[in-house]
């Protein structure tokens, strides 16, 4: 009988006391076993290291680790120096997975001899708590993409659709493919500057149109932080490396460059809602903008 291969979870896990359990919960409980579940807690000041250290008490798998706050992707790449399984999977600690998410993504991969899995989310309002069903069951599919030019494409396709490839959440990855990547420290938006280079990495990708994630909105310590004039700076750095990246290697950027558009344009929105329309970063996505717009006219 074969045995099946080790999956490393890697958790980060920051002040997140009233959600942990059921995060924690819906890992221990999947239908796929063979887990080391990597838990870097990054400074928390409630109650998540006792949640933490309890369920490792309790089950072997767990591996739990402590850093002062260095912010998620230092813990995320903690997480992936620490790996030792042949795939990854991240699970960020306020939402939670299917009981069969893990394997399903697994079960696909092998299907399709691919080097991701990604799946796709429903919301759960925190403060209406409500769920928000965004995936149906009538909507299921299963789309193979095998080359790398329909891999760039689809990555662009996606975001502008509904974000499923966006962040490291609800995807399988093989190892190997974060070989040389890692996430940025001391930027916003950090899924922005790598994931897509993760998906050019890969040969083959198979994208099933399936709820298999949880997605918890509407937490007023997140909401407040989302359009700070760093994360402004940061989106547009982690932008102008996209296009540069994806036209060197000769791949169509325009619908990378529509989405930049998209991005800068709701930016500008949302530093006028600021009052900050007399900042340097507000000129500096005007300016943006502008040559964007160039750009589709010629």
């Amino acid at each position: 009988m074969q045995t099946e291969p080790l999956i490393s979870v890697i958790v980060p896990v920051y002040n997140v006391a009233p959600y942990l359990e059921l995060a924690l919960d819906s890992i221990r409980y999947q239908s796929y076993q063979n887990l080391e579940i990597i838990l870097i807690n990054d400074g928390s000041t409630d109650d998540s290291e006792s949640i933490c250290k309890d369920i490792a008490s309790q089950d072997e798998r767990f591996r739990y680790i402590y850093q002062e706050n260095a912010g998620a992707s230092v813990a995320r790449n903690r997480g992936l120096d620490l790996a030792s399984g042949e795939y990854i999977i991240f699970v960020d600690s306020d939402d939670w997975l299917e009981r069969n998410a893990i394997e399903f993504l697994y079960q696909n991969l092998i299907k399709y001899d691919t080097d991701i899995a990604s799946g796709n989310y429903n919301m759960y309002h925190d403060v209406n708590q409500q769920f928000h069903i965004k995936v149906f069951d009538g909507d299921y599919s299963e789309t193979l993409y095998d080359n790398r030019e329909d891999i760039v494409k689809q990555i662009a396709e996606q975001e502008m659709r509904d974000m499923a490839w966006s962040g490291p959440v609800m995807k399988l990855f093989k190892r190997e493919l974060f070989n040389g990547l890692r996430f940025p420290v001391g930027k916003s938006v950090e899924d922005t500057f790598i994931m897509y280079k993760v998906f050019i990495k890969a040969k083959r990708v198979i994208h099933i149109e399936k709820a298999i994630y949880w997605y918890r909105i509407g937490q007023e310590s997140s909401l407040n932080s989302l359009w700070s004039e760093k994360r402004v700076i940061d989106e547009m750095m982690a932008w102008d490396e996209r296009l540069a990246l994806i036209g060197m290697l000769g791949y169509d950027i325009s619908g990378h460059s529509f989405l930049y558009h998209c991005r800068a344009t709701r930016a500008l929105e949302k530093l006028e809602e600021a009052g900050l329309q007399k900042s340097e970063t507000y000129r500096r996505v005007k300016e943006k903008l502008y040559i964007l717009s160039r750009e589709w006219e010629k």
